[in-house]
């Protein structure tokens, strides 16, 4: 783990100012008191780092914090948007500055040395993220497996593989109830016990037998039951008989999983932060809960709470309502509302006894409310059912929103937000980050016999990867067969040295399978974020070039990209292969064509749809769809994928269209389509043939395209819209220049920048910047899309700017059908 920097006492005292006011202005109240004496404090640190040649990296960022406070000050305004999320970026950076940082050779940025500050910049290497707790360190031994007794035959063997590798538990095999009473009569305890209640013929004796073994147990031990029976009169008696869950073989492994995570409670794992301006009973309340093995937080100054919830990350919020500082019910509201802490488990602390209408009111009615004094009796139930209830829930929606399913990683959507994000504060503070890209290289020899253990080498990979990288990067599964990592790094030889420690914990242990062992192979591509190079899709094609390169290379299959520009990489050997593929991919129609709705705030329910084209390589593995557009739009072959699209679309509209379905599809385009002399005549007739109405089709071009090439780009959209069909703006920045080309190009369609809804409900000044956008674009007659919506709470606000349309993995992902209800799904 990362060695605190060492400074003279008086620069620490300084920087330790600086972080504390940074602090205040996050989490307590942004305003221009302490600007001022932010700006104080960087001046002194500046008068101490100046003269020390060790601390030119502390003098560089204490200036540059300096000069965006004073324009702050000059100007008679605080900071907002992106211009908020760089000087916190430049605070933060300022507090972990190390002499001569660059040049140590540390390792990446260790978890637990100090947390970024704000939640706008650690996306970065924070994965305190909706509430959720990383349980593997870097550099620390992993919690152990917790002990699971099966009471099963020998045959279960496949069951008991699967829950070790699933859900980390240490499965021991039993063959009768006698085993296990003689194991509890050593001492022995299990986490969980479950049982096949078929393995003894008499399951009215077995049923007797377990509940008397149920008085050896400790009582937080619960039991899961597996049956071929499902009535009702069985579970009665599993429930009689002290039964926590019960299974209809065969077990759906994830289910079981789940009431597992739900039931077995860490009390080692778990984290109270006790809110509470009466410090005797908050102490005795703390003490209760260590005498449980839980870690507590006492706070007594309230309006501390978001300091006290990002460092702390607690897994329940323990909150006294009799406050006398502020409105415990207000901050309790202000609590569930936050973007980050919403759905975490909260019990309620009062005295008083009318508080039930209050508590409705405000929206709290459904909160566990316990008594002052309060007493352990009461406390631990309640607190063991609201852990296990916020888990699950937190679960739940965590795999709905951003993770995928399979691996429990983080899904492709939100590795790219979160990538976006990280960009701009690095941009700002210098922090060195790079993506690393695995490819799983021969999986595809697995799922070729057999797809379920394909899925089941995933999951076991994604668990080794979360393992070794420990909780600050931030892992994704990108593709089939692809994981990304964006991570923070002091220097390239510590980079490569994670690099190194991914392939081996990937690679070094076999895979235990039904079929026997299976050995992984992975090579791994690394791109490296600068201030030249920080756009996301050229950072991940390039990650995805240098991992193609790592593969060819069949000796380390580790490959960093050295930041030649996209014009450089195009004499890339790999790059030259890519194409042929792309190419090959074209020939043999290895493609496919998704569909992702737009669906309207204001309830028109015409369907619309993005069209999205996947390709895949000989092997049957997809092309990464950044890789794929970020080349062809430098070549010829991207005529061809934009005519191909274009045809299938068509079709697709006119077997719609007999079906007795209207439906407008947004058609992505590249650039190369300029050099397509053919193309409008060639639509003009396929659109006549087929009799579908050229207003069904719109064309969506990105913003940093249309400007790049507005002089060509302006005639050919004017007969565009001649023919009838529409025309999409996408990433639209909402600069004054990007306003200008709307007008110019005269859009239809506007698809904001993820940017404009970044902690929109929280923030309203992005409130009243989107709203006024939104008006802007509507005086021009243009419509308003927001892309990449994964969580309902945004919608309301979305509307009440006067968002038009949304589209995100909320409403569906993206399908080879067309199936989204138009009709009664309207939001």
């Amino acid at each position: 783990m990362e060695s605190k920097p060492v400074f003279p006492e008086p620069l620490a005292g300084k920087l330790r100012r600086i972080e504390d006011l940074a602090e205040k202005l996050v989490y307590i109240k942004w305003s221009r008191e302490f600007f001022v004496l932010l700006q104080r404090a960087a001046q002194d640190v500046l008068s101490l780092a100046r003269p020390r040649p060790e601390y030119q990296k502390i003098t560089v960022l204490a200036e540059r914090l300096q000069q965006q406070i004073g324009e702050c000050l000059e100007q008679g305004e605080l900071p907002k948007g992106a211009e908020r999320e760089r000087l916190i970026a430049v605070a933060d950076a300022l507090c972990r500055a190390t002499p001569n940082a660059e040049d140590d050779g540390r390792e990446p940025i260790a978890p637990g040395s100090r947390r970024p500050i704000g939640n706008l910049t650690i996306p970065l290497f924070s994965r305190w993220d909706k509430g959720e707790r990383t349980q593997v360190n870097l550099g620390e031994k992993p919690v152990a497996s917790l002990p699971l007794w099966l009471i099963a035959p020998e045959s279960a063997q496949i069951l008991a593989r699967k829950l070790e590798q699933r859900g980390g538990f240490e499965v021991r095999l039993h063959a009768s109830l006698n085993e296990v009473r003689v194991a509890l009569a050593q001492a022995q305890q299990p986490a969980a016990l479950v049982i096949d209640l078929d393995q003894i013929s008499d399951s009215q004796a077995t049923l007797q037998q377990i509940a008397s073994l149920r008085q050896a147990l400790a009582p937080e031990i619960p039991l899961f039951f597996l049956a071929d029976r499902g009535d009702i009169t069985a579970r009665l008696e599993a429930v009689e008989a002290g039964a926590a869950g019960y299974f209809i073989k065969p077990v759906d492994i994830p289910l079981l999983l789940e009431a597992l995570d739900e039931r077995v409670l860490k009390t080692h794992d778990h984290r109270i932060l006790v809110v509470e301006d009466s410090l005797p009973a908050a102490r005795e309340a703390a003490r209760w809960l260590e005498s449980r093995g839980m870690a507590t937080q006492v706070l007594a100054q309230p309006l501390q709470i978001l300091q006290a919830l990002y460092n702390f990350q607690p897994s329940l919020l323990l909150l006294s309502l009799d406050l006398k500082e502020t409105d415990g019910l207000i901050l309790a509201r202000a609590i569930q509302q936050h973007e980050l802490f919403r759905e975490l488990p909260l019990i309620l602390l009062s005295a008083q006894t009318d508080l039930g209408q209050r508590l409705s009111a405000a929206g709290l009615g459904g909160e566990t409310l316990l008594g002052k004094p309060l007493s352990p009796e009461l406390l631990f139930p309640a607190l063991a059912k609201r852990l296990r209830q916020g888990y699950g829930l937190h679960r739940k929606l965590s795999q709905i929103s951003n993770r995928d399913t399979v691996s429990d990683l983080y899904n492709r959507p939100y590795f790219l937000a979160h990538l976006e994000r990280a960009l701009v504060a690095t941009a700002a503070n210098a922090q060195s980050v790079a993506i690393m890209l695995i490819a799983l290289d021969n999986l595809r020899n697995v799922e070729n016999n057999d797809v379920a253990a394909a899925d089941e080498v995933v999951a076991q990979a994604a668990k080794r990867l979360q393992a070794t990288l420990g909780p600050d990067p931030i892992a994704a599964r990108f593709g089939d067969a692809v994981f990304t990592v964006l991570l923070g790094f002091a220097s390239q030889d510590a980079l490569l040295a994670t690099a190194r420690a991914v392939r081996d914990g990937l690679e070094t242990q076999p895979y235990a399978l039904a079929s026997g062992d299976f050995k992984l192979r992975a090579s791994i591509g690394i791109s490296i974020a600068s201030p030249t190079m920080n756009e996301a899709s050229t950072l991940i094609q390039q990650a995805d070039l240098a991992c193609g390169m790592a593969r060819d290379s069949k000796d380390t299959r580790i490959h960093v990209h050295h930041g030649q520009s996209p014009e450089q990489d195009a004499d890339n050997p790999r790059q030259r292969r890519l194409l042929e593929e792309i190419r090959e991919a074209v020939q043999q129609q290895r493609m496919n064509l998704l569909f992702q709705p737009i669906v309207s705030l204001r309830g028109d329910t015409t369907e619309r749809y993005e069209v999205l084209l996947r390709m895949r390589n000989r092997e049957g593995w997809e092309l990464l769809p950044e890789t794929v557009f970020g080349l062809v739009k430098r070549h010829r072959i991207g005529m061809v994928l934009d005519r191909w699209v274009i045809a299938h679309s068509i079709r697709v509209l006119r077997d719609r269209q007999i079906r007795g379905h209207s439906v407008i599809l947004f058609i992505n385009i590249s650039p190369t389509i300029l050099q397509d002399e053919e193309l409008l005549n060639w639509l003009r007739s396929g659109l006549q043939k087929t009799g579908v109405p050229a207003a069904n089709l719109v064309f969506e071009i990105t913003e940093t395209t249309a400007e790049l090439n507005r002089q060509a780009l302006l005639p050919f959209l004017r007969q565009i819209k001649d023919l009838g069909c529409g025309i999409s703006l996408d990433h639209f920045s909402g600069h004054e220049r990007a306003q200008a080309l709307v007008q110019l190009l005269q859009v239809d369609y506007v698809k904001l920048d993820p940017r404009f809804t970044q902690n929109l409900p929280n923030d309203k000044d992005r409130q009243q910047q989107l709203d006024q956008t939104v008006h802007d674009l509507a005086t021009l007659g243009v419509t308003t899309i927001v892309t990449g919506i994964e969580e309902a709470v945004i919608l309301p606000v979305l509307w009440t700017c006067g968002i038009d349309y949304v589209q995100g993995f909320l409403l569906q992902r993206p399908h080879t059908d067309m199936s989204y209800d138009f009709a009664h799904m309207v939001l």
